[in-house]
């Protein structure tokens, strides 16, 4: 008979699988390792665009960054609708393939470049089929001066190209050649902030030449990028099993990532509505505030993706439980070092933008509280992604979308900017600790289920 099932999840915990043992010895600290260095270099690089939107937000009028800014929006908009959850689960599964002496990757990158392809074109057709009247849409009436249908074009160009480059940095995220990939964001950044100081330099105050640099940096990295991939990238063989295999993951995730893409800049849609008669310049107040809090949101991201590729190799409950617990730490030291921002915040912003900005500060402090709960809950949500719990997520996100909606119309009216800065907020916190919360549950689960299974009988 076998043991009882008390004494066997006893057991559960304390026992160290191969894998954990390894996590536990010199995993752990290569992969915080990982984390600071990563994160460092991209520290680097958001500073060297922050320093760009700074100088952009400065040089123009608050009236003209808020329409740059809402066109870099749609640009977002069309990377994150097009990039990350293919990417996701690219890393998810190629990660999973990829073990010292061995790389069996190549069929899936070679699948998702296809796919990408598709993808870019696509985003070419329908840029210029929506560009008029997504122009009278959101910039009517004197908004849209001097503002001709290929911004719209120019725009979604520059969402296809940082989903390109994407592809790219999904091979190095796999790989763990983290150098690569925050090399190539910092080299991005730096370039943007050149080109945007020679723009300065010549006092130039046209919004579609800093939407070019915008648009051109990620182009020049997503080329040089491509130069370092191997050849066998290209010429992996594919088969439809593969293709199925990556829809069976991605179809949610691509869900998750439409619900995210729309919710991160619901805020800014829906304050350019004339029916609401938000000021251009509060607007482009706001902008800077929604800018400046891209910190936080580089060390989201930073958690992402380095913790995926490790996440996506662990299965069962101990180590899951033990990889969760161990990077709580580093997630909740970083929330920290966010939090100490808010009392300096008043003070940066007036040193950064200038008095004509006086405000972001306080859009900036609420939104930056929902970005500090959503890394505080970063390891949990990662573990949902690796156990392929993508169909969850998106009904989060989902949730998230339609709160924010609901909430921001019935708000914003009443409420403005400020209104809609807190629904942002509290929405994206609430629904990151119903998904941790969620996370815990299903691991929790895990563990009595394997623990019941090794209780059961040997009869052999």
């Amino acid at each position: 008979m076998g043991s009882p099932p008390d004494d066997m999840q006893r057991q559960a915990i304390l026992e160290r699988p191969a894998k954990l043992e390894a996590l536990l010895s010199s995993g752990y600290m290569a992969w915080i390792r990982a984390i600071v260095s990563v994160l460092g270099a991209r520290v680097m690089a958001s500073a060297c665009a922050f320093v760009g939107n700074v100088l952009v937000a400065r040089h123009l009028e608050p009236w003209d960054y808020g329409r740059f800014y809402l066109l870099f929006a749609v640009m977002s908009i069309v990377a994150g609708l097009t990039g990350p959850a293919i990417d996701t689960s690219l890393i998810r599964f190629a990660s999973q393939r990829i073990s010292p002496g061995r790389d069996d990757s190549g069929p899936y990158f070679k699948g998702v470049l296809y796919f990408k392809m598709l993808i870019l074109a696509f985003t070419m057709i329908t840029s210029v089929l929506v560009a008029k009247p997504m122009i009278v849409l959101l910039f009517p009436g004197s908004l849209g001066r001097n503002l001709p249908y290929y911004a719209i074009v120019l725009a979604f160009s520059g969402g296809a190209v940082v989903s390109m480059w994407g592809f790219a940095q999904s091979y190095f995220v796999a790989h763990q050649k983290f150098t690569h990939y925050a090399g190539y964001e910092f080299c991005s950044s730096i370039l943007r902030l050149g080109l945007s100081m020679i723009l300065i330099s010549f006092d130039v105050r046209e919004v579609l030449a800093y939407v070019g640099v915008y648009v051109g940096a990620p182009l020049v990295m997503a080329l040089m990028s491509w130069s370092q991939l191997p050849r066998s990238v290209f010429t992996a063989p594919v088969n439809a099993s593969v293709g199925w295999e990556l829809w069976a993951f991605a179809k949610w995730a691509l869900i998750a990532t439409v619900f995210t893409t729309i919710s991160q800049r619901l805020d800014l849609l829906l304050l350019n509505f004339d029916i609401y008669g938000i000021s251009r310049e509060a607007i482009g107040i706001y902008s800077a505030g929604v800018s400046f809090v891209l910190a936080g949101e580089l060390v989201l991201l930073t958690f992402y993706n380095v913790l995926l590729p490790k996440a996506s190799q662990l299965k069962s409950a101990a180590e899951l439980r033990y990889f969760i617990s161990k990077f709580r730490i580093p997630s909740l030291v970083f929330c920290l070092g966010l939090t100490v921002l808010i009392p300096l915040s008043e003070r940066l912003c007036f040193l950064l933008f200038g008095e004509e900005y006086f405000g972001t500060h306080v859009y900036f402090n609420i939104l930056l509280t929902g970005v500090i709960v959503t890394l505080a809950c970063a390891p949990s949500i990662t573990a949902l992604y690796a156990l392929g719990h993508t169909g969850t997520v998106a009904i989060f996100e989902g949730l998230r979308l339609v709160l924010t909606l609901i909430a921001g119309v019935l708000v914003v009216a009443d409420y403005g900017e400020w209104g809609m800065a807190w629904v942002t907020a509290l929405v994206r916190g609430g629904t990151s600790v119903a998904a941790y919360l969620y996370a815990h549950q299903v691991v929790r689960r895990m563990s009595i289920r394997e623990a019941a299974e090794r209780a059961q009988p040997d009869f052999f």
